[in-house]
């Protein structure tokens, strides 16, 4: 059984959405692109928005008002994980959250977290070698 029309519009407005990035797109590009009614195509963004899934901005375009419609989360790119030291782990096999080895006690990938969020991504090696110095 296939999902319901509402279902698959509101996920190829997610996608369209999500395509546009952290520069978003205007609702009314989106109910066109969507080839919905203005009114249909605001009641999905507004469901969007109510599941936390996106923001909407009022801005004026055009000499008229409407939203800003920006993903609050984006997938995640190859960029984001370069260098994380669970690529490489002789114990990623076994590695479960709450396990042993788990994620939440592993000191290589907080350290790789941190850094990564600070100062950039970095590898382990150069971790590894911050950390002899």
């Amino acid at each position: 059984m296939s999902p319901p029309k509402k279902e698959l519009l509101e996920k190829h407005a997610m996608d369209l959405i999500l395509k546009a990035g952290k520069n978003g797109i205007l609702q009314t590009e989106l109910w066109k692109r969507l080839g919905v009614s203005s009114r249909e195509g605001s009641r999905i963004s507004i469901r969007l928005a109510n599941w936390g899934m996106i923001t909407r901005k009022k801005v004026l375009h055009k000499g008229r008002w409407t939203f800003l419609l920006v993903a609050k989360r984006h997938p995640p790119t190859l960029q984001s994980i370069l260098g994380a030291p669970c690529i490489i782990c002789e114990y990623s096999d076994k590695c479960t959250p709450g396990g042993s080895p788990s994620p939440e006690l592993c000191e290589k990938l907080e350290r790789w977290i941190v850094t990564s969020y600070v100062g950039g991504v970095k590898s382990e090696e150069e971790m590894d070698r911050e950390e002899e110095t």
